[in-house]
């Protein structure tokens, strides 16, 4: 993967999940004081793990617009369950189906102009094994079929050669957010059992 020692700020998107802790455990040992864990805030979380990762001084938590009723939404996104098994497998956890995703995780994050400053990147831990969407995206970026930017910014992240974009672990979203994805070509859903037991020792 591109080198990321020339961004100010690396955000690093935590859950408390084993995709995200792995990610950040790793960015933290080589960028130190440049990498922000970034978490979603849901009063209703109890993950361990990420009350580890708060402690980092770095740690920033994103919360939407006060009086945001969480539990009727996390409600409606249950709900959404037997509707949503009934679509085609590969349709069946877009995000936009499921309020929670769209407006926990997604709402907040995208308005804040923090993740939209110049030279700093978000980095992401979906990778081909969580699913067909998923995938199909990441193979994009892999290909050099996925439009990224309509040009080359001084520090190259972004290139461009005769109207086809070359393969790039970087995509830019239309609100202005530069995200990164390291697991681009893993193809798989879990980690290997030594990736695992080293976390394990490490995080609850």
């Amino acid at each position: 993967m591109t080198n990321l020692k020339n961004f100010d700020k690396i955000f690093v998107l935590v859950s408390g999940g084993i995709d995200s802790t792995y990610l950040y455990d790793k960015l933290k040992k080589f960028y130190k004081e440049k990498v922000y864990p970034v978490n979603c805030f849901n009063p209703f979380e109890q993950s361990k793990t990420l009350d580890q990762i708060s402690k980092d001084p770095n740690f920033i938590q994103i919360k939407p617009e006060a009086g945001l009723n969480y539990g009727q939404i996390l409600k409606e996104s249950f709900l959404k369950l037997p509707e949503a098994y009934k679509l085609k497998k590969e349709s069946r956890y877009y995000k936009k189906i499921f309020p929670c995703c769209a407006i926990i995780k997604h709402a907040a994050f995208l308005k804040d102009p923090l993740f939209q400053t110049p030279n700093t990147v978000v980095i992401s831990g979906i990778k081909q094994g969580d699913g067909w969407r998923r995938r199909k995206f990441l193979e994009q970026l892999a290909f050099g079929s996925k439009l990224i930017s309509q040009s080359i910014t001084p520090n190259n992240y972004y290139f461009k050669l005769e109207g086809k974009e070359r393969p790039t672990f970087f995509h830019l979203h239309k609100q202005g957010q530069l995200y990164a994805y390291p697991f681009r070509d893993y193809k798989y859903r879990n980690f290997p059992k030594i990736v695992l037991n080293r976390l394990y020792k490490k995080y609850p």
